[in-house]
């Protein structure tokens, strides 16, 4: 009884439970919270202080500190973070021109073709009181500034020189003519040392009216268009020599712009060369040391010759002091009364190469190929590879190709080459040599013999001779491939004559390309053992950045270099002053051999297709190449798809064989398109990391031929039963986005039944992902002939009229 009345008592309570819950309202998200009741029972000061036991937040503290400070001392914090953000503006305005630092480097250019120079050098040397005559490089000495200036004055047309001169300058000037639009190559120069890394620029204009009404009109339209190009830009006078003052003082007054890429490596602008010794000896450069300190055992990069070592330092006399001497003879002055002796004398060595701690020249690792052998060959095994050689095999190349360049293909079993995944027919040919050569020749004497030749006369006949009909076959064939690879990526017919185990054995199928593993060291190509590897190499790199060198030539100073190495032919007929010459100091490693990656996106001018591994200029910050890089995506985590063609409008990853650089530094890459190099690309260095895998994916495809629900059975996908077995483990998905796997074959003609994860469509494609890792070629190559000229791919005659 007891218990009986206690479970009625129990389910009671329960109903009476839900019961309130029902009848209980909820308030939704957006009522109405009102603050609580301050009651006024917190806690008081003396008791926190002893709950906290003498633990004091940073937080707290720094409010308390702030709440205790006065209005004055609030002002007066406030007046010296002021004052310490001027000086820093102030010490970078006077690390260069001032004495102790080096001239105000000024880089001159013309936006004209019919520009002349002598007129701008004339005003500048007058506003500077000085008659000096023009040169292509000048250092003039402003008493009334007191600042130093060197001026470059280059022409558009020397492209690389101007480029490898902009990367050390500290300034850009731009000299218009009112009433000329900017030429077309003048827009690719401007547009390429943006992308390099652009200095502060000035522009000036000459030949305005001399009516001062219309001029006013005329400076209005020229930086309107100049404001299109480049944000808060002023276009400046420079008419007379009171113009040039103005210019002058604008040089030396504006806010210096940092550039990584010219701030973290030293530089040296040519001021004297002289080379001494036999075909290939010292080379003495003297300039003014730019950027980092210069150590005399590290390498310097001369464009042209390539990475070199020096063997000594000097620091001769500044030649253009900002105080003339007290015997009243100018340093850049040739002085009768002063010997030979004294100026030895003034000549002090700052620092000899140690044999010890100097870098090295070697790029590459020595390879030894029978490091990896461990036996050697019985006399049975030499005796059949003889054998193997007297064998006549037939081997398939493209065509055109000669007996010569026949002989020296393999026939690699496997592997295949990009022709044959892309579905080129190579016909057969036969070895020189070989029974079937003879055969051949019948069947072209017969072919002869049955082809009449025509020819035609008429007025068109002189259009075909301009056009190259194999340059424009070639075009069309990347244009479709390209086509192709955007309405069908990936996706690869599989062969009827070769088994798809044998033509896809280097392939392998992945259950997530994101998650699934790949080793990094699996099947590296043997060009992996000439080049080097970092550990870390983000850590390296900001070793190697931030390390200051303080043995070396500090910043500012005027030194002598003594370069081992340089072939005299590099020298012949070459004058500093006629011809600008920077040389940049390499930083830790920047002369080994690894695999470079670079981030690239495509320019909006050329248009043409540019497939993986071709050739293609790469002009970075230091050095200057040729290399056939292959692409990938721009993507996180550790394997990257494999692009064929570098897209308009995606940013990719373009990988080469090629010197370490440290980023951030900018690259242009140009292509050779018959006497004129064109600019297709512009990027930056992301790393160099040889354990990047760049995975290589494949579709392929086949169509329901049956379907039941989640039942189908697909054929065209293979034509053989083995193949089916040999694949049956990778997994299956649609193009409506059903997956699945092979649960057997059908026959022995490529029919298989595919079970998917839900009900299949039958106008659906069923695919088949397979990927395998692809490395770059050996093609990386210093010597990059000079065009004869210039081109952004396209007429830019629209962008020519924005700017004016």
């Amino acid at each position: 009884v007891e218990g009986s009345k206690t479970r009625e008592i129990h389910v009671e309570l329960i109903v009476l439970t839900f019961a309130d819950m029902a009848a209980t309202h909820r308030p939704g998200p957006l009522k109405q919270q009102n603050k609580s009741h301050k009651h006024g029972k917190h806690k008081s000061k003396s008791e926190t202080k002893t709950d906290a036991k003498g633990r004091v937040s940073i937080k707290v503290a720094s409010k308390a500190a702030k709440r205790g400070m006065q209005k004055a001392d609030r002002r007066n914090h406030m007046n010296q973070i002021r004052a310490r953000k001027r000086e820093a503006v102030m010490t970078a305005k006077r690390a260069i021109g001032f004495e102790g630092s080096p001239p105000h480097l000024v880089v001159v250019i013309s936006m004209s073709s019919d520009m002349s120079f002598e007129a701008v050098h004339g005003l500048v040397s007058t506003a500077c009181g000085e008659t000096t005559p023009y040169k292509a490089v000048t250092t003039l000495v402003c008493p009334a500034l007191k600042q130093r200036f060197s001026l470059v004055y280059l022409p558009t047309s020397d492209f690389y020189a101007l480029l490898d001169v902009v990367k050390a300058a500290d300034t850009l000037m731009c000299v218009y003519k009112a009433g000329v639009l900017p030429d077309h190559c003048a827009q690719l120069c401007l547009e390429s040392c943006i992308t390099q890394g652009l200095p502060a620029a000035v522009h000036v204009v000459q030949g305005l009216p001399e009516h001062t009404s219309k001029k006013g009109g005329v400076m209005h339209l020229w930086n309107k268009g100049i404001e299109k190009r480049l944000q808060n830009q002023k276009l400046h006078r420079l008419e007379t020599v009171q113009d040039a003052v103005n210019v002058l003082r604008q040089l030396s007054s504006q806010k210096r712009k940092a550039v990584l890429c010219r701030d973290n490596r030293p530089h040296l602008l040519v001021d004297h060369l002289e080379f001494t010794g036999p075909e290939q000896g010292v080379l003495k450069v003297s300039g003014y040391v730019r950027g980092k300190p210069l150590s005399v055992n590290s390498l310097v990069h001369i464009p042209g010759v390539g990475n070199c070592q020096m063997s000594q330092i000097d620091a001769p006399k500044d030649p253009y002091p900002l105080k003339a001497r007290k015997d009243g003879c100018h340093d850049n002055d040739m002085c009768t009364d002063v010997s030979e002796e004294q100026m030895e004398e003034e000549v002090k060595t700052l620092g000899v190469a140690d044999s010890s701690k100097q870098q090295s020249l070697v790029s590459e690792v020595a390879v030894d190929p029978m490091e990896g052998e461990q036996t050697w060959p019985t006399d049975e095994e030499l005796a059949a590879a003889a054998g193997q050689g007297d064998r006549k095999a037939v081997v398939r190349v493209p065509k055109g190709m000669s007996d010569y360049q026949a002989s020296w293909i393999m026939d690699n079993g496997s592997e295949c080459s990009d022709h044959e995944e892309e579905g080129e027919e190579l016909p057969p040919v036969p070895h020189p040599g070989s029974d079937q050569e003879d055969n051949v020749e019948l069947k072209d004497t017969a072919s002869e013999a049955n082809t009449e030749t025509l020819s035609v006369m008429g007025d068109h006949d002189k259009y075909d001779e301009n056009i190259d009909f194999n340059a424009e076959q070639h075009q069309f064939e990347l244009l479709k491939a390209e086509r192709g690879d955007q309405l069908f990526p990936d996706e690869v017919d599989t062969p009827l004559d070769v088994p798809a185990r044998v033509r896809f054995a280097r392939y392998r199928g992945l259950q997530s390309f994101r998650l699934s593993p790949w080793d990094p060291s699996e099947n590296l190509p043997k060009d992996y053992a000439r080049i080097f590897q970092f550990e870390n190499f983000r850590r390296t790199r900001n070793r190697v950045v931030r390390s200051d060198n303080i043995d070396g030539a500090m910043p500012g100073w005027y030194v002598t270099l003594h370069i081992q190495g340089v072939p005299r032919q590099y020298t012949t007929g070459m004058d500093a002053h006629s011809h600008p010459v920077v040389i940049s100091g390499l930083l830790e490693h920047e002369n080994k051999m690894s695999v470079l990656h670079c981030v690239l996106k495509r320019t909006g001018n050329y248009t043409l297709p540019i497939k993986s591994k071709e050739r293609l200029i790469f002009h970075t910050g230091v050095h200057r190449f040729t290399a056939c890089p292959i692409f990938s995506q721009h993507t996180t985590g550790d394997k990257h798809k494999y692009e064929r063609f570098l897209r308009d409008d995606e940013i990719c990853v373009a990988s080469m064989y090629a010197p370490i650089l440290y980023p951030p530094c900018p690259i242009l890459v140009f292509k050779a398109i018959e006497d004129r190099h064109v600019l297709v690309a512009t990027g930056s260095i992301l790393s160099a990391d040889p354990r990047r895998i760049i995975c290589k994916k494949i579709l392929l495809s086949g169509h329901p031929y049956k379907v039941h629900g989640r039942a189908a059975v697909v054929r065209y996908m293979f034509f053989n039963r083995d193949d089916i077995m040999w694949f049956k483990p990778v997994e299956l998905h649609t193009k409506l986005g059903r997956r699945g796997h092979i649960k057997e074959p059908l026959g022995t003609h490529g029919h298989m039944k595919c079970v998917f994860d839900k009900p299949i469509k039958s106008h659906d494609t069923v695919l088949m992902s397979l990927y395998k890792r692809v490395f770059p070629k050996w093609t990386f190559s210093q010597c990059v002939p000079c065009p004869s000229h210039w081109d952004a791919g396209c007429d830019n005659k629209q962008e020519q009229t924005e700017m004016v």
